[in-house]
């Protein structure tokens, strides 16, 4: 990964995000994030974990030639390609049938209209793009091979001007919930109908220490008969993450939220293991920031919540002393075992002026394998040094993560559960932003 291309779109993407003050600013914020472009880096979530895709005006249909349908599995990628100097991105959907490997090119793409992110209900020859451009959920089709719009439904008259770090629920095929942490609200949707039918209040999930609380990567998990997901919040720069971290428990049969503590600031990745406990991480990013100014981030930390509990436990593991370096993101993989991303200071070591974002974007971060039930127990695999932003996609009972080249030119999926894992997959142009098995 090129270093100074990636702290320029880290850069960009800072600039475009809305902090407390902003929050009632956003239009001014929507042309902001027009030319600024989306932030890779973190949600690494609209990578923290981050904003997505964006189109760049060609109708929806239009693409490249297909192979005839044979009837099998299908799945819907979404990739970001970006300009030379990140300031313009466009959104490209694939549908493929198989995952395993090979290369797709954009001639073979659908493109997407608006900046924003894709979800979908596992085989229902659907999917919905969330658009951060144009505040819009539009419904596509892919039951004839290519991606056709079926419905848009328009958001702005539920009180969200600006959208950031959104994610969607889905409870059966025509119900799903749009999370929205920058209005503090979760919308219930008619997706048959293509219509809001209540808005539920989420204030009390945003973090108060910090300018923007972001959900957790890959999103919720169920726990107990509920959702969870975790909670971090940084400053409006991006340079500072807040001390505290949340936990939030969503019940999608009425609704109802709950929000709880957590012992340790920086949650971001969530595992599940074989015993049905769950273990939340810190991001790179976190690990990064406490690297160059330990008071500007907690210590990267991971916290377990048991099976049958609803609270972490207050012992959680201190993920540098593990692995002896910046340690961050937590990938699923098979057997009770998880995945670290730990900078190598002898591969990248800070100078004196070095920035929180130099560090995030050094292709320096190696994988380290670890036991959650025996943390202690880490130790570093034999593969190629990547950047810290981390991308987790989960199909098919299967976890893929993002090994991108400099640049974001290309991304390759990386399956890191099943035999032989990590084993490399499909690759595509630009950064992998969504994968959904739609048949």
């Amino acid at each position: 990964m090129s270093s100074s291309r990636t702290t320029r779109l880290l850069e960009v993407e800072a600039a475009a995000r809305p902090s407390a003050r902003h929050r009632e600013e956003g239009p001014r914020l929507m042309e902001r994030c027009r030319k600024g472009g989306a932030r890779w880096a973190l949600a690494t979530s609209c990578l923290i974990g981050l904003p997505l895709m964006a189109g760049c005006g060609s109708d929806p249909g239009e693409s490249g030639a297909r192979e005839p349908d044979d009837g099998g599995p299908r799945y819907a990628l979404a990739s970001r390609v970006e300009d030379s100097d990140f300031t313009n991105s466009t959104m490209f959907v694939w549908v493929v049938g198989d995952l395993s490997g090979g290369t797709v090119s954009l001639d073979e793409a659908t493109e997407l209209p608006g900046r924003g992110s894709i979800w979908g209900l596992p085989r229902t020859e659907v999917f919905y793009v969330v658009s951060s451009e144009e505040l819009t959920v539009s419904k596509y089709s892919v039951a004839g091979g290519n991606p056709e719009l079926l419905a848009r439904l328009g958001l702005g008259a539920a009180g969200i001007s600006f959208l950031l770090g959104e994610r969607m629920v889905f409870d059966g095929p025509d119900r799903a919930f749009l999370f929205d942490l920058v209005s503090g609200q979760a919308l219930e949707l008619d997706l048959a109908a293509m219509e809001i039918t209540r808005s539920i209040d989420v204030s009390d999930a945003r973090i108060d220490s910090a300018d923007t609380t972001f959900l957790g990567e890959p999103g919720f998990r169920e726990h107990g008969g509920r959702l969870v997901a975790p909670l971090y919040g940084t400053s409006a720069a991006y340079d500072r993450v807040a001390s505290e971290s949340k936990v939030l428990f969503f019940d999608p049969t009425d609704g109802s939220i709950e929000v709880k503590g957590a012992p340790c600031g920086g949650l971001y990745y969530t595992v599940k293991a074989p015993s049905g406990d769950l273990h939340f991480a810190s991001d790179p990013y976190v690990a990064s920031i406490f690297m160059i100014d330990p008071e500007r981030a907690p210590a990267p930390c991971m916290a377990r919540m048991a099976a049958g509990q609803d609270e972490l436990d207050t012992d959680v593991v201190a993920l540098n002393d593990v692995t002896g370096g910046p340690t961050g993101g937590l990938i699923p993989g098979s057997d009770g075992v998880a995945y670290l991303r730990v900078l190598d200071t002898g591969i990248y070591s800070p100078s004196a002026d070095a920035t929180h974002l130099e560090a995030y974007s050094a292709p320096g971060w190696q994988t380290w394998r670890i036991a959650l039930d025996d943390p202690g127990a880490a130790e570093r695999l034999d593969r190629q040094p990547l950047a810290g932003g981390i991308k987790v996609f989960e199909v098919d009972e299967q976890a893929y993560e993002n090994e991108s080249t400099a640049g974001f030119g290309s991304t390759t999926l990386v399956r890191t559960t099943g035999d032989g894992a990590p084993a490399r997959a499909l690759t595509m142009p630009g950064a992998t932003w969504g994968v959904l098995r739609v048949r």
